[in-house]
């Protein structure tokens, strides 16, 4: 093949660097809405603060663990 490779320094091409840096910023915010939403179904609370976030708390516990610890809280025989 008879090519020629010309060479641009990353100064040269700024609009494209420009975009390439957009876009990967661009996707990384739909990424931390996403999982911001996520957490929000979950009920595990997050303050934000500028740009760095705080967890208030996390306690996850089996479903079934759950379940049974409140039917015993309203289980009569338990507490006789």
């Amino acid at each position: 093949y008879d090519t020629n490779i010309q060479y641009h320094p990353g100064k040269a091409n700024v609009v494209a660097d420009a975009l390439s840096r957009k876009l990967g910023i661009i996707a990384g915010i739909k990424v931390e809405e996403e999982i911001i939403r996520d957490l929000e179904r979950l009920g595990i609370e997050l303050y934000v603060n500028g740009q760095h976030g705080y967890w208030a708390s996390l306690r996850i516990e089996p479903d079934l663990i759950s379940r049974i610890k409140e039917a015993q809280k309203e289980d009569s025989e338990i507490w006789t």
